[in-house]
């Protein structure tokens, strides 16, 4: 077997590891809840109407001679969100449940809408293109990983609910492998990101960033809560760049016509693999600023003034049984939230509302 298949089945395994572990921290009635949430339509917009068109822009604008580029950019921004989007969320404190609500109805959409797209941009932007063309054979298999991991990870949270707080830190260290195995296999290309044109970065930097900020306009006029709008804008961000991996590797292939095979135009392959190894590069980077800036403004479920090391390792995600608004951190608690928290069913506190908590 060869070192792509094991990359493969050790990518899965490990995406399964990480969905399980965050979406058995969901309570099944936050699940549900955001699931009739409004951030499910913008989510959906952006990420199967608005990035798609700025995809196939920028491949027309940028790569218009070039669909060993334009294609997979057009697969990338096509693709549905990444379940990494959940890590990020959990990580920063965001509505961890609306994040897992959204990769959900993303992942299951993707199932019409990422063929309907990948078809109907990939004609439209290379209508005469026969050296490549797109594979459907195993496309849906991360997007299957992905259900069934979120399937899994509600039933054992609410079945075995002690097992949260473990399956979340399991969750977040398959993400760090995650990551490191994706860089694993971009630092082994044999031709490297770093060395490549402005077109292709700047081409790659715009549907990122446009995002980012039109998923965060939308959310805010929707008057969303900070949480919820940071955690559709990680969503939005974050696509899954392994089922846009998957696709290249079943769908191209090196030019075997090519006589110098040392020269990166014969690697089609690697040359078609740097989008989406850059294109989560990219995310990375961008969701680093917008996170720790949400931090820092209070957009988090974090209380205001947390420090930053003890908001990413503490799990501030508020109970079911308080309904949470961002806007009540600087406020006084009122009786029924600390007769709540008195009997441990409140959120996480602050060292302010701990002082009223204090038993008499």
């Amino acid at each position: 077997m060869s070192l792509g298949s094991w990359g493969a089945i050790v990518g899965n395994v490990l995406l399964f590891g990480l969905v399980v572990g965050l979406a058995a921290t969901v309570e099944r009635e936050a699940f549900v809840r955001s699931m009739k949430s409004r951030a499910l339509v913008v989510g959906a917009f952006a990420q199967f109407a608005f990035l798609p068109l700025v995809g196939f822009g920028c491949a027309k604008a940028f790569f218009a001679d070039d669909p060993a580029l334009g294609i997979p950019l057009i697969i990338t921004t096509s693709s549905p969100g990444g379940s990494y989007s959940n890590w990020w969320t959990s990580l920063f404190n965001g509505d961890l449940s609306l994040s897992v609500a959204m990769t959900t109805v993303s992942s299951i959409a993707s199932v019409g809408f990422l063929p309907l797209n990948l078809y109907m941009y990939t004609e439209g932007a290379y209508p005469h293109e026969a050296k490549i063309k797109v594979k459907w054979a195993g496309l849906f298999v991360s997007i299957g990983v992905v259900i069934g991991a979120i399937v899994s990870g509600l039933f054992i949270g609410t079945r075995w609910p002690r097992s949260r707080k473990t399956l979340n830190v399991a969750g977040n260290m398959f993400g760090v492998l995650l990551v490191l195995l994706g860089f694993f296999f971009s630092s082994n290309s044999s031709a490297p990101i770093w060395s490549r044109g402005w077109k292709f970065y700047i081409g790659l930097m715009i549907p990122c960033f446009a995002g980012m900020i039109v998923s965060l306009i939308w959310a805010r006029i929707l008057q969303l809560e900070r949480p919820q709008a940071l955690a559709v804008a990680i969503e939005v961000v974050y696509q899954n760049t392994a089922i846009a991996l998957a696709v290249i590797l079943s769908s191209f292939s090196n030019d075997t016509s090519c006589t110098n095979v040392a020269s990166n135009d014969c690697d089609v392959v690697g040359i078609a693999a740097g989008v989406p190894t850059f294109y989560q590069l990219i995310q990375i980077l961008s969701l680093g600023v917008l996170c720790v800036t949400s931090w820092r403004l209070g957009w988090t479920y974090a209380p205001v003034g947390t420090p930053l090391l003890k908001a990413l390792a503490t799990n501030f995600q508020p109970s079911t049984h308080v309904e949470y608004r961002q806007d009540q951190i600087d406020q006084s608690t009122s009786a029924q939230d600390l007769e709540l928290a008195r009997s441990g069913q409140g959120v996480e506190m602050s060292a302010d509302v701990r002082e009223h908590v204090a038993p008499a």
